[in-house]
């Protein structure tokens, strides 16, 4: 019995390390991301959902800036910017163009989870509970 056990528990290790290695995105290269690997850069979404529902239908930028962490969200529509934290990765609304109901609105927080950073394709992978979107690659501000 207990070499079953042994047997079954190798088994299950196998399988975990060849289904993370069969999945894009389950690397070394994606970690919580951190100001350092996004300051002073401009990441394109094609969907702003995982920011506000109402952005769903259109392209957005989320640009982050070093020294106070701060970011501007921008879409056709409006923008918004604040403060950034990370780990855990919270956006702080301090000022938005957004009519109510169509972005986010001053004093709004938005936690991200995942707020992952792919250092092999410069990009950011972000989720809000309900959705999860992945940016283009980063470019300087």
């Amino acid at each position: 019995m207990q070499r079953a056990r042994t047997t079954m528990s190798g088994l299950l290790a196998i399988i975990a390390i060849a289904s993370c290695l069969a999945l894009p995105g389950c690397t070394e290269d994606i970690e919580e991301s951190a100001i350092s690997d996004v300051r002073n850069q401009s990441f394109t979404f094609s969907s702003g959902a995982v920011f506000h529902p109402a952005l769903a239908s259109m392209p957005i930028t989320l640009s982050l800036i070093d020294n106070p962490a701060s970011f501007v969200l921008s879409a056709a529509t409006g923008t918004a910017s604040g403060l950034i934290t990370f780990a855990p990765c919270i956006l702080t609304f301090t000022s938005s163009t957004y009519v109510a109901g169509a972005g986010p609105q001053p004093r709004d927080e938005l936690r991200l989870v995942p707020c992952d950073y792919d250092i092999t394709n410069n990009t950011l992978i972000l989720g809000n509970g309900t959705t999860t979107a992945i940016s283009a690659p980063g470019v300087p501000l």
